[in-house]
């Protein structure tokens, strides 16, 4: 393997995301697939004097993992998925752990398709003295994708499958953390239960999309995501969100073209109407400065520790050669503010600030019947509703700012 190759392979194994295990699909044909390999688990067994109890279940977990390798390897970034090699794992009472899985099953199924030459494994491991791990990752092989002729359109939720939980919680490393549920969590997780309902039973559209390796359309359940304490709550995991603008366009709703409504600047936005100041030209305008550059420097001004933090991240993030002059520049322009920068606390504030708006947003939506998908400051709905997404937002923004936001 070249180097090259293993860079790649280093890369696809860090970008694994964890097996989704609520798959089936009812379409005749390619149930006739998985029966054909099912069949040779069967035969595998039988050659190892191994009896097949609870065949269904066994069939079941068969299903799960072959449909999920199928979209990881087509419809992902990384064919790769990550797995859990731990029978603790595998319990039903866990907040973050609902595998919906048996452990023996699930394992006796994989060593099946690995020894088949159906799946590759790359193990992992967990080094006690320096508290650092790798978990497992399994992908589908060559040979199984060459048997498998699947569609996406033909693969769903099985409705037997538990909730994944919606309300995720992270300490200032980024690792999930469980928390006592109370009335604001469990209001946001129904809030989140009817919204997904709706999403689920909506049809967006992604024929004029090309979606290979890039975006896998299942990926519909949205979550929230908290940082530290209370910081943060933003909506995320929507296929929708890691699309560029120009494929966002192309999406339809419900067989409806869309539109989609952007704060402009929000969170210098919100910064300023934090002081009482209402914005009312472009905060990312500078004279001398390339706008797009301010932009994605105001990406990181309130959320990095230290203005050298600042410097760095945006040399290195953004390429960025005159990083010095240009946070001199904003510095000056937006004095007001300035001393809200390089504060990591205020950044998560003003996230915050822009989840509530998002929620007020898709909740009252939702109770409309009407499908909004945020990305993150910005929300698209079909072109029939764009009037009444556009009052929204400004009256949304207004009852927490006081100040009416440019939305473009």
């Amino acid at each position: 393997m070249t180097v090259s190759q293993e860079q790649l392979l280093k890369e696809a194994l860090l970008e694994a995301s964890p097996l989704q295990v609520h798959r089936k699909t009812d379409y005749p044909s390619m149930n006739e697939q998985l029966s054909g390999i099912f069949s040779e688990i069967k035969q595998l067994r039988k050659a190892n004097d191994k009896q097949m109890r609870k065949a269904q279940r066994v069939r079941k977990h068969l299903d799960v993992l072959i449909l999920d390798l199928w979209v990881a390897a087509n419809y992902s970034k990384s064919p790769w998925r990550m797995i859990s090699l731990n029978r603790n794992d595998y319990t039903k009472d866990a907040r973050y752990r609902k595998l919906f899985l048996k452990y023996d099953l699930f394992n006796g199924v994989l060593k099946n398709l690995i020894a088949l030459g159906y799946v590759e494994e790359k193990i992992g491991f967990f080094d006690k003295a320096k508290g650092e791990g790798f978990q497992s990752r399994i992908k589908a092989s060559e040979k199984l994708l060459d048997l498998l002729e699947f569609d996406i359109s033909k693969i769903e939720r099985d409705p037997e499958a538990p909730e994944e939980e919606t309300i995720i919680k992270k300490d200032e490393n980024g690792k999930v953390i469980d928390y006592v549920d109370d009335e604001f969590t469990n209001q946001m997780r129904e809030d989140l239960r009817k919204y997904n309902d709706l999403l689920r039973r909506s049809n967006i559209g992604t024929d004029g999309i090309d979606l290979r390796n890039k975006y896998d359309p299942t990926c519909i359940t949205v979550k929230r995501i908290f940082n530290g304490e209370s910081g943060g709550g933003r909506f995320y995991c929507g296929f929708w969100q890691t699309m560029p603008k120009d494929d966002r366009k192309k999406l339809t709703i419900n067989g409806e073209e869309v539109c989609e409504l952007d704060y402009s600047a929000l969170h210098p936005t919100l910064a300023y109407a934090l002081k009482g100041i209402p914005v009312t030209d472009d905060p990312y305008t500078i004279e001398g400065c390339d706008r797009s550059e301010v932009k994605k420097a105001f990406l990181v001004l309130f959320n990095c520790e230290s203005r050298q933090h600042a410097l760095n991240t945006i040399r290195s993030e953004f390429r960025i050669k005159n990083a010095e002059s240009l946070l001199q520049k904003i510095e000056q322009k937006h004095e007001v503010i300035s001393k809200s920068f390089y504060n990591p606390g205020f950044g998560l504030h003003l996230q915050n600030l822009d989840a509530w708006l998002a929620e007020k947003i898709i909740n009252q939506l939702t109770e409309r019947g009407i499908v909004c998908l945020p990305v993150h400051d910005s929300f698209i709905v079909s072109k029939k509703h764009e009037a009444e997404l556009h009052h929204l937002m400004e009256e949304t923004f207004y009852s927490i700012a006081n100040t009416y936001p440019v939305i473009k």
